[in-house]
């Protein structure tokens, strides 16, 4: 039964990380930059991060969901900000010696991503508004959390991984890179349109 936990936290975290995010991004970039091994210090980062958010969307779920449906700005506000990046990946040119930059500490870059982060924030409210009853049943135990946790982190990394992975096979490309930037920053442009949709539409 504990394993059915860390089942669920990796498919429900794989499910909310796939579409692509700031850490996403990051990755995707330090991966075609610098390379892979780089890149998974800012996933093992992220993916601590989300553990922490997720974790505080567990003992909190009801004073968030409350607080992101009385103050729709904040969501709106990620979303131009979200938009923002995506329009400055698309128009911004190449510089090829922008991938010699170091950072003092991609995992602390990397937390920060994956805490900083209000829709992901607000799927984990509504993915254990789900289950809750669903926990209850099972009779959840700190253990049993615990492993939930560890899930969350797993399919967190894994996905981060496949990212870091498809930037490292355009990393050799020039090309290629130019390429990904336009790709990366339509995607966000989109996700940040489907937020802001999201807020209007179905509130």
């Amino acid at each position: 039964m504990i394993l059915l936990f860390l089942l669920i936290g990796i498919i429900t975290t794989i499910i909310g990380a796939l579409p692509p995010g700031a850490s996403n991004v990051a990755v995707v970039k330090t991966s075609i930059n610098e390379d892979i091994r780089q890149s998974l210090k800012i996933g093992y980062g992220a993916s601590f991060g989300e553990v922490l958010l997720a974790l505080f969307a567990y003992s909190f779920g009801m004073f968030i969901k409350d607080f992101f449906l009385m103050h729709q700005w904040v969501q709106i506000a990620f979303s131009i900000i979200l938009s923002s990046v995506g329009v400055y990946f698309i128009i911004k040119k190449r510089n090829e010696k922008e991938g010699n930059q170091q950072y003092k500490s991609k995992f602390i870059k990397g937390i920060l991503m994956g805490l900083v982060n209000p829709p992901v924030l607000l799927y984990w409210v509504i993915v254990f508004s789900f289950l809750k009853e669903y926990f209850y049943s099972l009779n959840s135990s700190i253990t049993a959390i615990i492993f939930l946790l560890i899930g969350i982190f797993i399919g967190k990394i894994a996905t981060l991984y496949a990212y870091g992975k498809l930037g490292n096979r355009f990393q050799k490309k020039s090309s290629n890179k130019q390429k990904i930037d336009k790709i990366i920053g339509v995607s966000l442009v989109v996700l940040a349109t489907v937020q802001v949709v999201k807020v209007f539409v179905i509130g």
